[in-house]
């Protein structure tokens, strides 16, 4: 006698499970059978007010505990032979995990995935709360990202995930925070704070340049409720309380081989030091101490020569004493030209 195997019912519960956050969303569910499955289980195709957004995304799904570690809380499926398939697919692909026990989904870009990991066997990722997909958070969170847009969560809910200890958790609190409160004042303490408090490992590169929209920069695109001259001046005194460790701090995240240009987060680096009450006695501090690692003195010496020209010789030529050809650059190039300006 034929056996209908428990596999299969997970299975089934799963698609029922996608199936009903997608529709209740008011959005579309198109399975593709199994004998048509190349490695896609189906289609949803983004609807908004009744409405098409001409938007499709591709899914593979997978269901059951064998998907998922309780103990790491972490999702897990093979690649197998789908990468080139995957990879080459016209639409976006996410995989999506559902977790009998916990009653909900977990998703992942799998093209950004595999781009990120071009030897992984598996695709393996955290189940957070930052990509938990049920009814509730579907068209809230999980739409929201496919589109690009700021996730719709109110601020506390905000507050409590900035503060997680995960990090895809705190990015999204952080990104809430700041894309739907920008001039609640609260919000501007708890991203300056995280800054301050969390190790540079932990803190998303963008929040530098969330932060620079303070002291602000040519480069800066503002989209959504533009920040008052209250909110600029509330947050610029959190700034200016910033020590010459939190420059130092600020320095580590340029990129070494986009330095400080127009579009790179150097030149977010960049605007917050500037703008600060002591920046030329702390930058001073930086390039002249031997205990910290010479690029970082590089970088301090071009800002104090972008804000002070001739006056920043006399650092700029103990840094190339020292063995530094960029510091000599630098040097050369104000002695040429009167100042430098790596933006112009």
């Amino acid at each position: 006698m034929p056996a209908y195997k428990r596999s299969a019912i997970t299975a089934k519960e799963g698609i029922n499970f996608i199936r009903s956050a997608v529709e209740a969303n008011g959005c579309l569910f198109i399975k593709i059978e199994q004998e048509s499955d190349l490695g896609i289980d189906a289609l949803i195709e983004f609807i908004e007010n009744e409405r098409p957004l001409n938007k499709q995304i591709a899914v593979q799904l997978k269901s059951g505990m064998s998907y998922f570690t309780m103990e790491s809380s972490e999702c897990a499926f093979p690649i197998g032979s789908h990468r080139e398939y995957w990879a080459k697919h016209p639409l976006p692909v996410f995989g999506l995990v559902y977790v009998p026990t916990l009653q909900r989904a977990h998703w992942v870009d799998i093209k950004r995935y595999l781009k990120s990991n071009p030897n992984a066997a598996s695709v393996r990722f955290s189940a957070t709360e930052a990509n938990r997909l049920d009814g509730g958070t579907f068209k809230t969170l999980f739409v929201r990202v496919v589109l690009g847009q700021p996730p719709v969560l109110e601020i506390d809910e905000g507050f409590r995930l900035a503060r997680s200890d995960k990090v895809d958790e705190a990015y999204l609190g952080l990104l809430v925070l700041f894309r739907r409160f920008p001039n609640n004042l609260a919000v501007w303490e708890e991203l300056v704070r995280t800054f301050i408090e969390r190790p540079a490992s932990q803190i998303p590169p963008v929040l530098i340049y969330w932060i620079a929209h303070i002291p602000w920069h040519d480069d800066i695109f503002s989209v959504g409720e533009p920040l008052s001259p209250p909110t600029r001046q509330y947050a610029q005194g959190l700034l200016s309380e910033l020590t010459i460790e939190h420059v130092i701090k600020l320095l580590s995240f340029i990129e070494p081989e986009e330095q400080i240009g127009r579009g790179t987060l150097g030149q977010s680096v960049e605007a917050i030091i500037s703008s600060l009450p002591k920046a030329a006695t702390m930058l001073r501090e930086v390039v002249g101490s031997r205990k910290i690692d010479m690029q970082l003195r590089e970088y301090a010496g071009l800002i104090l020569a972008m804000n002070e020209g001739p006056n920043a010789l006399s650092e700029l030529s103990m840094l190339e004493r020292e063995g530094s050809w960029y510091a000599g650059e630098i040097a050369k190039h104000i002695k040429d030209y009167g100042g430098i300006n790596p933006y112009a």
